[in-house]
């Protein structure tokens, strides 16, 4: 639409231009004036913060709160030096800063001292009591750190907690051999605890009056897994030259221990993985030459399809036919063996099995399509074969009629060309006798000149009233 600014008042203009920049004033005021409120709760919490801290954190989380509700209202108000706008904001960063050093202090002080007791215990020789204390003086420290790593910038803090790190580095000097040994003892003990594991858990399944040659394979993978671990164990071989130089030391009676109960383990279930492997292998066998029988079946249901493609004579169907009753035969011969199939049905997780079934499943499916296939493609080849007759009967009917057709045209055509012969003949015969008549009439040698003519028998021959011809007329 188009506005015609003539029928306007210029101040009205002004104010319609000025409209925009004075809302965005007022916005800009709006957010400033949230941020005040919220400034005086900052300036309290700053107080607060030495005699009361739960306090002071009330104070500037409310604070907060009217931050963000002036950041929503104008954004603008966090980059502007308008209203000091950016020392207010500095101002409170920095009293955020000192709240929560306030928080964390105590804390890290706290620390302090078991970081003092670690120092003292490691002097005395008790490397155990020092790490213990170490632990805990990292714990707050840790936790003071979270909530303000600003507390390094406190001189004394600082100073304080490098000093603890002298500690701990002397700390750990003196437990790394200790710490080397037992590591190393400790490796070969959990090592052997998963030999153990793993054989108790073989030897419970297998042993299990519930237990089924299917699980046979969960077995063999428990004892692999028993395997792999002693093996790695005893790579560790400084461990076991501990245990025989210091048989009394705690880590070696366990180790010891570990490897007596392994052994025990390892024999009893390998008798019984042995008697179970052996009728695996025979209910496998069985299945085994199913999957080949299913194969043979398989091949053949597909040499059907394959022929059942086209229909183009009797022998092509009874080959298709050949071929899927041979393939029918040989899958009858897997299905009516109610043994093998119980069998495979038992134990669904072996792979001979998961190969029967697949291949049960596959013949079946082929068998199907390729039966609808032969009946569909009989049916074709039928009504080809109708068809064929048909269309020979046909065209056998068809060139019966046009033979005589023919023959109907070749003897109308013989009439018209006599009966144009004749008409011919005819016409040039009258045409004949036409020109000897006029040829004759012509000559006046043909009348005698003793024949008197009357007058009146030819009119009045000359007239200028008669309209006939002359007798030359009367000639033609």
């Amino acid at each position: 639409m188009k506005v015609d600014f003539k029928h306007f008042s210029p101040i009205l203009i002004t104010c319609m231009f000025l409209a925009p920049g004075i809302a965005v004033a007022d916005k800009f005021d709006d957010a400033v004036n949230e941020y005040i409120k919220g400034y005086k709760e900052c300036t309290e919490a700053n107080t607060l913060r030495t005699s009361d801290l739960p306090a002071a954190k009330r104070k500037f989380d409310v604070y907060l709160k009217h931050l963000d509700r002036a950041k929503s209202i104008d954004s603008t108000i966090l980059s502007t030096t308008q209203r000091d706008m950016d020392s207010n904001l500095r101002y409170c960063e920095r009293v955020e800063v000192n709240i929560k050093r306030a928080e964390a202090t105590p804390i890290l002080e706290k620390g302090f001292t078991y970081c003092d007791t670690a120092k003292e215990s490691l002097k005395n020789g008790d490397v155990p009591s020092a790490k213990s204390n170490m632990d805990e003086y990292k714990r707050y420290r840790d936790d003071a750190m979270i909530i303000t790593d600003s507390i390094m910038e406190v001189f004394a803090l600082a100073s304080k907690v490098r000093a603890c790190s002298r500690v701990e580095e002397k700390l750990a000097e003196a437990m790394k051999e200790e710490n080397a040994l037992v590591e190393k003892m400790n490796a070969a003990i959990q090592g052997y605890q998963t030999v153990l594991s793993e054989c108790e858990k073989a030897k419970t399944t297998i042993s299990s009056p519930k237990f089924s040659l299917d699980k046979l394979d969960d077995v063999n993978a428990m004892m692999n897994e028993a395997a792999k671990a002693k093996k790695t164990a005893r790579q560790n071989t400084e461990a076991f030259t501990i245990l025989k130089e210091q048989p009394t030391r705690p880590q070696s009676q366990e180790l010891q221990k570990l490897v007596d109960s392994s052994a025990q383990c390892e024999g009893q279930t390998s008798e019984y993985i042995r008697t179970a492997t052996k009728n695996r292998r025979a209910l496998e066998k069985d299945i085994e030459d199913g999957v080949a029988t299913l194969r043979a079946a398989q091949e053949a249901c597909e040499s059907a399809k394959k022929l059942s493609n086209r229909f183009v004579a009797e022998a092509d169907i009874s080959k298709a036919e050949a071929s899927y009753n041979n393939s029918a035969a040989l899958k009858g011969k897997v299905t009516n063996d109610a043994k093998l199939i119980a069998t495979v049905k038992q134990y669904p997780s072996w792979s001979s099995s998961n190969q029967f079934s697949k291949l049960m499943n596959s013949t079946e499916s082929c068998q199907k399509s390729t039966a609808a296939s032969i009946k569909k493609e009989k049916a074709a080849f039928a009504q080809q074969q109708r068809q064929d007759k048909q269309n020979a009967a046909r065209q056998a009917e068809l060139e019966k009629e046009r033979q005589r057709l023919a023959e109907e045209k070749a003897r109308k055509e013989a009439e018209e060309a006599q009966k144009i012969a004749a008409q011919k003949k005819a016409e040039e015969e009258a045409r004949r006798k036409a020109e000897a008549e006029a040829r004759r009439a012509a000559t006046l040698s043909d009348v005698p000149d003793d024949v008197e003519f009357n007058d009146d028998e030819f009119g009045d021959f000359g007239d200028d009233d008669d309209d006939r011809g002359g007798w030359t007329e009367l000639v033609k």
